[in-house]
């Protein structure tokens, strides 16, 4: 017996069937074509003699078979199936949108800290530029004092003896006359 006769002969779909059959043997290929394994028909025959009814149907209600059942197994573990997968697809898919924005914001903080750190080098640079700056303004303005501290002290020295030989001069000039008045008293003509 084929899949597809076994599956019509319990009322589900044989693509069903295969899908079942894939998921129980994984080594082998099913098809709708494929022969059913003896184990199974004889298992399936047990369990149809298990659950024959021993007694009537309850109140006038029909009888149910047992094929109804078995589908209703069938396409909820077919479902069941389909949802698990369903789930770990979304779960994977939300996984991979996390590990993008994770990686997208360790990429930013990255780039923040490496600015921070840049920044803060730049800082340092420019804080040594300018106390090196402020230092030799500093040492120019020493210099400029000290210059002008040695000229005001040469101009003093000089206005000092420039004023002393003005005054020896002076000396000298009155020196000069009386000699000069003192011999024109005693020249007489």
């Amino acid at each position: 017996m084929t899949i597809k006769e076994y599956a019509e002969s319990i009322g589900i779909k044989p693509g069903k069937l295969v899908d079942e059959f894939r998921k129980n043997f994984p080594g082998q290929t099913w098809t709708i074509n494929s022969s059913l394994p003896e184990e199974f028909l004889a298992a399936h025959s047990k369990i149809k003699q298990d659950q024959k009814p021993d007694s009537q149907p309850f109140n006038g209600m029909g009888e149910a078979t047992i094929t109804k059942a078995d589908e209703a197994i069938q396409q909820a573990s077919y479902k069941l199936t389909a949802a698990d997968k369903q789930t770990i697809s979304g779960a994977i898919a939300v996984q991979n949108e996390q590990s993008k924005i994770l990686g997208a914001s360790t990429g930013v903080t990255g780039a923040l800290l490496f600015m921070e750190s840049l920044i803060a080098a730049k800082g340092t640079v420019l804080d040594a530029f300018a106390e090196q700056s402020m230092l030799e303004v500093d040492n120019q303005i020493a210099e400029i004092d000290q210059s002008l501290i040695k000229l005001a002290e040469e101009a003093s020295t000089r206005l000092g003896e420039s004023i002393r030989k003005k005054e020896q001069l002076k000396q000298r000039l009155n020196s000069l006359r009386q000699r000069v008045s003192s011999m024109g008293t005693q020249i007489q003509f």
